[in-house]
């Protein structure tokens, strides 16, 4: 036997492989079951109780998933779905109109107006 991966189901190995990433894999193989049943990989967990020499050779050589389970197949993919109807009021666009001219008879306002009338009124 030379060193090659541990075969085992593609359910367990996502499993293992995401417990891997999550905490430190120890030899100590009941330490690794509990972090996995805290973790909720279950099926990790018992494969590794029912497993103890393949969990530890697989430990030091790596895991692969067994060829006879498609990874990554279409039926992981979800249907696409219709995108939500947008429900929209339609209200009327307001539109800016220009101001109207100031006439000339009437008085100049504004700051500098303000006080060039007072001004003329004190001075």
């Amino acid at each position: 036997m030379g060193r090659e991966k541990i075969k085992v189901p593609g359910k367990i190995y996502e499993e293992l492989t995401a417990l891997q990433r999550e905490i430190h894999f120890t030899q100590d193989h009941q330490d690794t079951i509990k972090k996995a049943e805290d973790r909720g990989y279950m099926a990790a967990a018992n494969w590794i109780r029912q497993n103890e020499k393949a969990y530890k050779i697989g430990f030091a050589w790596g895991f692969e998933p067994t060829a006879d389970e498609p990874q990554g197949t279409l039926r992981d993919i979800p249907e696409r779905q219709a995108p939500p109807v947008k429900r929209t009021i339609a209200r009327p666009v307001q539109t800016m109109e220009p101001r109207g001219k100031k006439s000339s008879g009437s008085k100049n306002s504004g700051f500098f107006a303000g006080i060039k009338n007072w001004l003329g009124k004190y001075f």
